[in-house]
């Protein structure tokens, strides 16, 4: 199930909603995601986002 922090809207997948957001750490802030941030969630959390695909300008 994805749940979505309504403070910095993280987003994360787990089995039960957590009372706490992993990110920015507010309580009691954390809601399921509505079925559209859900679908739009599955292929986000495939990316490889520590893969840099720009080259890192030397200056």
């Amino acid at each position: 199930m994805v749940f979505v922090c309504d403070h910095c809207h993280f987003e994360l997948e787990a089995a039960a909603k957590p009372c706490q957001c992993p990110d920015c750490g507010k309580l009691n802030r954390i809601r399921t995601a509505t079925a559209e941030e859900s679908r739009a969630f599955q292929p986000r959390k495939l990316e490889d986002v520590w893969r840099d695909v720009a080259p890192v300008l030397a200056g």
